[in-house]
C-alpha cells in the first residue's frame, strides 16, 4: 500500500489531463449505469458514486466536485421524462447531496493519506539522521580509545583495542540500517561481511588465513543484529588470536541461517581449545551475556582439527522494537 501513495498523491499532471481523466472515468460509470437501466427499466444512479470517489481520491477537490457535477447531469439525463413529482424531487435532491458528500469524503481521505505519507517520510529522515550522528559519535569514540591504546602498556593496549573493536561493530550496524514494515532492520549479509572483513584488516594475522561468510539474504531487527555482530566479532577475534599460532595457515568460517530461529556458526581449522571446559575470558563472558539477551543457547564443538561455536536463538518478530 505504501508504494501506491506516491502514485496517488505525488503526480504532477496538467489540469486538462486531470479533468480529461475524470471525464473518462465518469463516462465509463455513466455507460454502465445506462446499460443497467436498460436491462432493469428502473432509473438509479449508484454506479456513478464510485467514479466520484475515485476522481476525488486520485486528484483533488476540484476534480471530485467536477465528477459530482457530471454525475448530477447524467442522473438528470437518465431520469428525463419521469414524473417531476415530490418523489422525483426528493430522490434527485438526495443524490445531489450524496454526490457532493462523496466528493468531500474522497478529498478528506486523500488529505489524510497525504499527511500520513509526509509524516512517514519525516520519520524516516529523522531516523536516518539520528543513525548517521550515532555512527559518527561511535566512530569518534572508537578512534579516541585506539589513540589512548598507543600510549599504554601492552595489556592495557590490548584491552583498549578490544573495546574499540566492539564499539566499531556497534557503529557498523548503522551502515546497514533500513526502515521496513515500521521496524529498524539490518541487512545481515552485508553487515556480517563488513564485520569479519574489518576484523581481518585490524588484526592482520601473520599466516595465510582466509575467511568465508555464508549468510542468507535476510533482515533482522537492529537489536538482534547488533548482538549477533558482537558475538561474531568476539568469536572471529579469538580464532585469529589463538587458533593459528606461529604463522600457521588456516580458515575461519562464519555461517548464519535464519528461518523460524537464528543459527550462527563460527568455526576454524586451527589448534582448537585444549582445556576441558568452555573458554572463560572476557570475550567469552560477553558472548554468554549476549546469548542470554537473545534467549539463546551456545554450544562449543571440538573439531579435528579446530573449533566450532554455534549460537541458536529464537527470531524476533520483524515489527518488534
Amino acid at each position: 500500500m505504501n508504494k501506491l501513495y506516491p502514485l496517488l498523491l505525488e503526480h504532477r499532471l496538467p489540469v486538462l489531463v486531470r479533468y480529461g481523466i475524470v471525464a473518462a472515468i465518469m463516462l465509463a460509470c455513466a455507460t454502465l449505469q445506462m446499460a443497467l437501466q436498460m436491462l432493469t427499466g428502473y432509473p438509479s444512479y449508484f454506479l456513478l458514486l464510485p467514479g466520484i470517489f475515485l476522481s476525488g481520491l486520485i486528484f483533488n477537490r476540484g476534480t471530485g466536485m467536477a465528477a459530482a457535477a457530471i454525475a448530477i447531469i447524467v442522473s438528470g439525463y437518465l431520469s428525463y421524462g419521469t414524473d417531476p413529482g415530490p418523489a422525483y424531487v426528493a430522490e434527485s435532491g438526495l443524490f445531489i447531496v450524496t454526490a457532493a458528500g462523496t466528493a468531500v469524503v474522497a478529498e478528506f481521505l486523500r488529505a489524510e493519506m497525504k499527511r500520513v505519507m509526509h509524516a512517514d517520510k519525516t520519520k524516516s529522515l529523522l531516523l536516518q539522521e539520528m543513525a548517521h550522528r550515532t555512527k559518527n559519535n561511535l566512530a569518534v569514540l572508537s578512534a579516541m580509545i585506539r589513540l589512548q591504546a598507543r600510549g599504554s602498556d601492552p595489556a592495557a593496549a590490548a584491552a583498549l583495542e578490544a573495546a574499540a573493536s566492539r564499539i566499531h561493530v556497534t557503529a557498523q550496524v548503522y551502515d546497514h540500517l533500513s526502515l521496513k514494515q515500521d521496524s529498524r532492520l539490518v541487512d545481515m549479509r552485508y553487515y556480517l561481511n563488513g564485520v569479519v572483513d574489518k576484523i581481518f584488516q585490524s588484526l592482520a594475522p601473520p599466516g595465510v588465513i582466509t575467511f568465508e561468510v555464508l549468510c542468507e539474504d535476510v533482515d533482522l531487527p537492529h537489536n538482534q543484529a547488533l548482538a549477533i555482530g558482537i558475538v561474531t566479532n568476539e568469536l572471529v577475534t579469538n580464532a585469529l588470536k589463538y587458533a593459528f599460532p606461529d604463522g600457521k595457515a588456516g580458515q575461519v568460517s562464519v555461517e548464519l541461517k535464519v528461518a523460524k530461529d537464528i543459527e550462527l556458526t563460527v568455526s576454524d581449522n586451527g589448534v582448537g581449545h585444549n582445556s576441558d571446559g568452555d573458554p572463560c575470558g572476557l570475550g567469552s563472558r560477553i558472548i554468554r551475556l549476549l546469548t542470554q539477551q537473545l534467549d539463546g543457547t551456545l554450544d562449543y564443538e571440538r573439531l579435528q582439527p579446530g573449533l566450532s561455536v554455534r549460537l541458536h536463538a529464537p527470531r524476533a518478530p520483524l515489527n518488534g522494537r
